[in-house]
């Protein structure tokens, strides 16, 4: 399954960045009671914006491409402006003088709240609209303020997004970012939490290639393998009787049935653990599997 191998690749790197901020935010940095003062967290919140970009430009060779005339949303104004002050920032080679006039700048800007979102945006896609940012707003604080909605519901959120990946990843980026820095504790553990279903969505967003492909092997429908691999995921424990039910609804012949089991095995055997509710999922979903073609009723 040479597509799958796209999604260690997905895992690794296209995910890369995302996961060290993660990190970054999940190991050592959920603090108890350090108190920083204003100055303090915007100097921590500017150090680690310039990190970010100057590994962006290392990485990727990034340029900001120039705002259009329908750009005109005072967020993302300031965001590229914010993004061209710290790329000149870390570029090197100013006099003192150009360097205090470019950090009061930026000073400026980042001592209003909300415009990392519209940073990470602009740096992702390079082109933002009002709509796609409102969107992405709305998103992110959904995912951090509700924890009982299932993986599937949420992938289900983001299935019309163009470029959904790359949006999954700003807001990873945001709320790593946010984790990252000197925030609240009592909003550390509903960050942290959302990382986590946030980081979970992205990997089934990873599958997405994988699944076009055994739609076209087992002649199933376009678009219906990976919610019923999420839907799967999301069971409680999976039964054999549930699972008959959802693949008999979407294959053609006994023929496709078996070849959709097999597909669904491999699978189930190499997607990463993070991917699982717990350590001991995939052999569940496995055996069942198994039962089911053990048990198949031809129709």
């Amino acid at each position: 399954m040479l597509a799958l191998h796209e999604l260690q690749e997905t895992a690794g790197a296209a995910l890369y960045e995302t996961m060290e901020e993660i990190g970054m935010a999940l190991s050592g940095k959920l603090r108890e009671s350090n108190k920083f003062t204003d100055a303090e967290k915007l100097e921590r919140r500017q150090q680690a914006l310039l990190r970010l970009i100057k590994q962006i430009q290392e990485d990727n060779g990034a340029a900001l491409r120039p705002l259009t005339e329908e750009n005109s949303d005072p967020d993302l104004q300031n965001a590229y402006q914010i993004i061209a002050l710290a790329m000149a920032l870390t570029a090197g080679g100013l006099s003192k003088k150009k360097k205090r006039d470019l950090q009061s700048q930026l000073d400026t800007l980042t001592a209003e709240e909300g415009w990392e979102l519209a940073v990470f945006s602009l740096l992702e896609l390079g082109e933002v609209d009002t709509a796609t940012l409102s969107s992405l707003k709305r998103f992110m604080q959904q995912a951090i303020d509700n924890d009982e909605m299932p993986l599937s519901q949420w992938f289900r959120r983001v299935a019309d997004w163009p470029d959904r990946g790359e949006r999954v990843r700003i807001l990873l980026r945001a709320i790593a970012f946010e984790l990252s820095i000197c925030i609240e504790p009592s909003e550390q553990s509903r960050l942290a939490a959302a990382l986590v279903r946030l980081r979970r969505l992205l990997l089934f967003l990873g599958l997405e290639k994988e699944c076009q492909r055994e739609e076209w092997i087992c002649q199933l429908p376009p678009n219906t393998l990976l919610p019923l691999l999420l839907d799967i995921i999301c069971e409680r424990w999976l039964f054999s009787d549930w699972l008959l039910d959802r693949l008999t609804a979407i294959v053609s012949s006994s023929k496709m049935f078996n070849r959709l089991l097999q597909q669904l095995d491999a699978q189930f055997m190499l997607i990463p653990d993070n991917c699982f509710n717990d350590e001991d999922q995939r052999e569940q979903i496995l055996e069942t599997l198994r039962e089911v073609k053990i048990n198949q009723v031809l129709f």
